[in-house]
């Protein structure tokens, strides 16, 4: 269940995202500041969903190694 919903999730992600990259040209600068600022967020987020999908676990395991080093 858990590969699911992070898939279903990355998949509307991915959905709220899509229109602002295909209507991107033509927007004040700002607005692309601000879209680009939204992308920085969500683009990150919807890897991270896919990546748990794929492999359930990982990004556990990755932080834990992580803070084992540091």
């Amino acid at each position: 269940m858990p590969r699911v919903m992070n898939a279903s999730l990355a998949l509307v992600l991915i959905l709220i995202v899509s229109p602002i990259v295909t209507r991107f040209g033509g927007k004040p600068v700002y607005v692309q500041i601000a879209l680009v600022g939204v992308m920085v967020l969500v683009v990150p987020l919807v890897i991270a969903c896919l990546a748990s999908a794929l492999r359930p676990g990982s990004l556990g395991r990755t932080a834990r190694r992580l803070r084992r080093r540091g």
